[in-house]
């Protein structure tokens, strides 16, 4: 069976002023698939992120998101986008944050269903919580309520920027955990960008290496036949095989980077 592509990204290039984001970017992600990318401060993994969610528009290049243009797919709602920082609004409760984006942009226009913001706050773990600010709860709830809200429009592509980032590991690992239970739940295609080279081996199916100065993709390193079903015991051989591969290959992108 052949399985769409969600994301098809050719020679794409981008640029602030005299400073490059990034330069000849190839990548795919086929539907269904949890991508993560990694590399150094400034090699572009963001500025990438936000191109796919036609937040920026690249120099030169190709993006399509199931067939059609960022800005196409953002109308139809086809992604949602999950931030470092929660941005939850504070005058509403974490209920009222999750419906938000069935309140706004024209969402009963495009006559799709969407799911019951009490059943995703109870998913990620906040049953009981619904009432709550976000001044009354800890920074890992306010992250759990921000992905209840990302998915309430049952978006086909879930980006994400280093949303675990400010976390303890421990909070962050069970948001991990959390994130891949969601992810196997609803079959959202996952593009997810972190810095931790653990978070990459728990996570993806596809970890794309990148380097910096310029911004570009080194290797894109598929993790099917170490975790079955993207699934690894933190504590096993298996995953600090792929967590020192991905260090390996990292430590050389960055170190190809500083002398071109």
């Amino acid at each position: 069976m052949t399985v769409e592509k969600a994301i098809d990204i050719a020679d794409l290039s981008m640029s602030f002023g005299q400073v490059c984001a990034f330069s000849n970017v190839t990548l795919d992600a086929l539907a269904g698939r949890f991508v993560v990318l990694i590399g150094p401060s400034g090699c572009g993994k963001s500025t990438l992120l936000r191109n796919i969610a036609d937040l920026l528009e690249s120099d030169s290049g190709k993006i399509e998101v199931f067939g059609a243009s960022p800005r196409e797919a953002r109308k139809k709602r086809r992604f949602s986008f999950v931030f470092q920082e929660a941005t939850l609004l504070p005058w509403r409760t974490a209920l009222e944050n999750v419906s938000l984006p069935l309140q706004v942009g024209g969402w009963s226009r495009l006559k799709r269903v969407s799911r019951d913001p009490h059943e995703l706050l109870a998913m990620v773990g906040l049953k009981g919580r619904e009432n709550a600010y976000p001044w009354q709860l800890s920074g890992g709830q306010r992250q759990r309520v921000a992905i209840a809200r990302a998915l309430v429009t049952q978006p086909e592509i879930l980006l994400m920027d280093e949303p675990f980032g400010a976390l303890d590991e421990i909070t962050r690992d069970g948001l991990n955990d959390e994130l891949l239970k969601i992810w196997r739940e609803t079959g959202t295609t996952v593009v997810f960008v972190t810095h931790s080279l653990t978070e990459a081996a728990l996570l993806g199916e596809t970890v794309v290496v990148m380097g910096a100065h310029p911004g570009r993709i080194v290797e894109e390193i598929e993790l099917d036949d170490h975790k079955p079903n993207n699934t690894i015991d933190r504590t096993s051989t298996e995953f600090f095989q792929i967590t020192s591969r991905l260090r390996t290959v990292l430590e050389k992108a960055h170190g190809s980077g500083d002398h071109p």
